[in-house]
């Protein structure tokens, strides 16, 4: 009885541990994600003008699926009537650079988008990954998406250069519309020299939050803050970037 006593107490003492190791792993796999689809970005920029990899242009104030919004999509399905059968944001590096589409997914991703986003991608099922790219959301400047020069951002009286490219996906949404990676509780961020950083999301710094989802404005207004918290931490903590005003703001 002694012997398995001491037994159990082993595996409660082990247990924890192993399962932080395994988190821990499952981090550092996602950052090297990133790291490599930094690597194709400036691989892609140095092949076309220094400009970073977009989506389809733009062609109405209602179009979502467009290189003006930051987005994990991948791949525009059939049904969509502005772009159908296209690549988005990450997945235009799918054609250009035949890039292992398995990196576009975090092996923390609680959603399981590997097993069931991956098919779809080229089919006529629109499909997503476990990143949010930027593209050109976010992006000040008539000479929109050069690699070497983002621009910056003036926010309240606060200019942020823009250095952050990709991140972990964390929508808090209702139903089809919750996706995160690593249970929200940290984010690994990917910048344009290709550095990879990982903050605690304590304060759902990277979050989109459920009350978000009320109206679409809201969630690009949100989109536009994470994003600017990401360029404030590269250099400062981005629980204190400067916030975006908006129309319902005193």
């Amino acid at each position: 009885m002694v012997t398995i006593a001491i037994i159990g107490l082993l595996i409660s003492i082990a247990l924890p541990a192993l399962y932080k190791a395994r988190q821990n792993g499952k981090l550092s796999a996602c950052r090297a994600h990133l790291s490599q689809l930094g690597l194709a970005i400036i691989v892609y920029a140095d092949q076309n003008y220094e400009l970073i990899p977009r989506g389809p242009v733009c062609v109405g104030p209602f179009d979502f699926t467009c290189a003006d919004v930051a987005t994990n999509q991948l791949w525009i399905g059939a049904e969509n009537e502005l772009h159908p059968n296209e690549s988005n944001g990450l997945g235009v590096l799918i054609k250009s650079h035949n890039i292992n589409t398995k990196i576009y997914f975090c092996p923390a991703d609680d959603s399981n988008n590997l097993e069931e986003e991956l098919p779809r991608i080229g089919s006529d099922l629109d499909a997503y990954g476990s990143y949010t790219y930027r593209q050109l959301d976010q992006l000040p400047g008539r000479k929109r998406g050069k690699l070497s020069n983002l621009g910056a951002n003036v926010v309240g009286d606060v200019q942020i250069p823009v250095e952050a490219l990709a991140l972990d996906t964390n929508s808090l949404g209702p139903g089809p519309f919750r996706h995160t990676n690593h249970r929200a509780k940290k984010v690994n961020v990917l910048y344009r020299d290709r550095s990879v950083q990982t903050f605690i999301n304590k304060l759902g710094t990277f979050s989109i939050p459920p009350e978000t989802f009320e109206s679409p404005g809201k969630i690009f207004t949100r989109l536009d803050q994470i994003l600017v918290n990401a360029d404030y931490g590269y250099r400062q903590d981005p629980e204190s970037a400067p916030q975006i005003e908006t129309e319902e703001d005193p």
